[in-house]
């Protein structure tokens, strides 16, 4: 039986190839028990996570979950330290209501339609196998951790009023001290002066702080991913990955096989990085593999130079086809 996939740190609901639609009920239009509960619920598991209680947080969740609990533990000791101090405030509540046929326990590619406020902004929540039940999605602001927070909480009614933990969305909702809506307003500026790559740069950044969880889509974030598209660099404008690589040749011949670039705010710094990730042969000396990550970079900003204007530096990832990757960070004042 498919569960809900884990990736990474937590635990993720991924988009599915045949859905079935279900109710959806938004704070507006919620009965006031059932929001106050959530809430209520959802802010004492916060509670939990900010004071690293993993046990605690173990024991409210649903079983499905509490009993290969480790993506959540990693996802919670990660988060914690951010949230010393912080103090939650509920931004948005809904009610997805996937019961289904009396007694049916089959889990169902789901998907959930909600419109806002009776006008043409929606939003849809699209799950992978979801176990029939009655779940709440409470979307937690912490403004004051460090940096801001957004805690996406899915919780699933275990019995009338009582609501236990069915998925953990943590995310920053700042980086380099500015929000999605900055970033977004930055790469529409930065598409008008047809600086394509410092728009995909933005975009991408306001989409990562915007987007609350994976499995989120709404209309707003339609249009930022339309105008994205639009603004996109010719040469990522048909995707990239592992079997159609960007390839990027540097000033000495060599060519490096681009799979991957995202934005990347690990360092905190007064800007952002991008990320690269490139097909290598694995090096066994430290030094040596900096050096060639190095010249990686270098080849990365000579080819589209105008990143210099937009990034901190970059993050590196030389992955061999087998074997471990070699990551290293250069600011772009060591970038030639």
């Amino acid at each position: 039986m498919r569960m809900w996939k884990q990736i990474g740190a937590v635990w993720l609901l991924g988009t599915a190839a045949n859905v079935w639609a279900q109710q959806c009920t938004t704070q507006a239009r919620m009965q006031p028990a059932d929001r106050t509960a959530l809430v209520q619920s959802a802010t004492a598991i916060a509670s939990e996570i900010q004071a690293n209680q993993v046990d605690a947080v173990r024991q409210g969740t649903v079983p499905e979950i509490a009993q290969n609990f480790g993506g959540i533990a990693n996802a919670i000791a990660t988060v914690s330290p951010h949230l010393t101090g912080a103090t939650f405030t509920p931004s948005t509540v809904w009610i997805l209501d996937a019961r289904g046929s009396a007694g049916s326990t089959k889990p169902v590619d789901t998907q959930f339609f909600c419109n806002l406020n009776g006008g043409s902004q929606s939003a849809v929540f699209t799950f992978q196998a979801l176990p029939p039940g009655r779940y709440g999605l409470v979307i937690l602001d912490a403004p004051k951790a460090q940096p801001p927070y957004g805690l996406a909480l899915l919780l699933r009614e275990e019995s009338a009023g009582t609501w236990k933990l069915g998925g953990f969305f943590p995310r920053p909702t700042t980086a380099a001290g500015h929000d999605g809506v900055w970033y977004w307003k930055t790469a529409r500026a930065d598409a008008q002066r047809r600086q394509s790559w410092n728009a995909w740069l933005n975009y991408s950044e306001a989409e990562r702080l915007l987007r609350p969880a994976a499995f989120v889509s709404s209309s707003h974030l339609d249009q930022l991913e339309e105008e994205q598209s639009k603004a996109a660099p010719t040469a990522l404008s048909g995707g990239i990955g592992p079997s159609t690589p960007l390839v990027i040749k540097a000033k000495d011949g060599t060519e490096y096989r681009v799979t991957a670039l995202a934005p990347d705010d690990t360092l905190g710094k007064e800007r952002i990085d991008v990320a690269m990730h490139f097909v290598a042969e694995p090096i066994a000396d430290p030094a040596a593999a900096r050096a060639r990550n190095q010249r990686a970079a270098e080849a990365l900003l000579s080819a589209y130079p105008e990143l210099r204007e937009s990034v901190h530096g970059v993050w590196i990832y030389a992955e061999p086809e087998n074997g471990a990757p070699f990551a290293s960070e250069e600011p772009v004042s060591n970038l030639r």
